[in-house]
């Protein structure tokens, strides 16, 4: 989506005949190899507004081959003694404007160190999606968290869910709710 904005801007300018307008696109656009799509609109609007036939036609199957790492679908036994994510970017609670740098830190609780391999990234609407594959594709998740550039997130209320384990196996949960402009 942003790929082709970027693109249709660059062309457009060329038609105009504007070098000057090819290479420096208006202010509030954004590189085209800087962002890259958190989900699409049509994405978004499938998973809030689509009950799914079979559970097979939404799954996306987990990232690990055993079970020790949490599913979009696992819960926290004890609150208190999990890890905790901490969303520093962007601000919550306020309307957003695409794309986004999100910055997440993990705090471990006791002596029992994150698990980096165990982060996931759930869309929650009508259907649940795994989303961690887009995010572990362009960024390293480590034991202090993760810093993501450009996440284009389309307008709309968006509902996500962040899982963490640490070695113990205890699971620490954060939901963040976006309202993007």
């Amino acid at each position: 989506m942003n790929l082709t904005r970027g693109c249709l801007w660059m062309i457009f300018a060329a038609s105009l005949g504007s070098p000057s307008l090819a290479a420096d696109p208006p202010a509030g656009a954004v590189a085209a190899s800087a962002t890259f799509d958190l989900f699409t609109e049509s994405e978004a609007a499938t998973w809030n507004s689509t009950q799914p036939k079979e559970l097979k036609d939404f799954s996306t199957p987990d990232l690990r081959e055993d079970n020790s790492a949490p599913t979009c679908h696992s819960t926290p036994d004890n609150d208190a003694d999990n890890p905790k994510i901490r969303i520093l970017a962007p601000t919550l609670g306020k309307t957003l404007t695409a794309p986004l740098d999100i910055d997440v830190q993990f705090v471990p609780t006791g002596s029992a160190p994150v698990r980096p391999d165990t982060f996931r990234v759930c869309y929650i609407g009508l259907v649940t999606m795994d989303l961690t594959k887009r995010i572990t594709d362009r960024v390293t998740v480590s034991e202090k968290g993760l810093h993501v550039t450009g996440a284009w997130v389309p307008r709309g209320h968006h509902h996500l869910l962040l899982l963490i384990a640490d070695q113990r196996g205890r699971l620490g949960r954060r939901e963040a709710v976006f309202d993007i402009d």
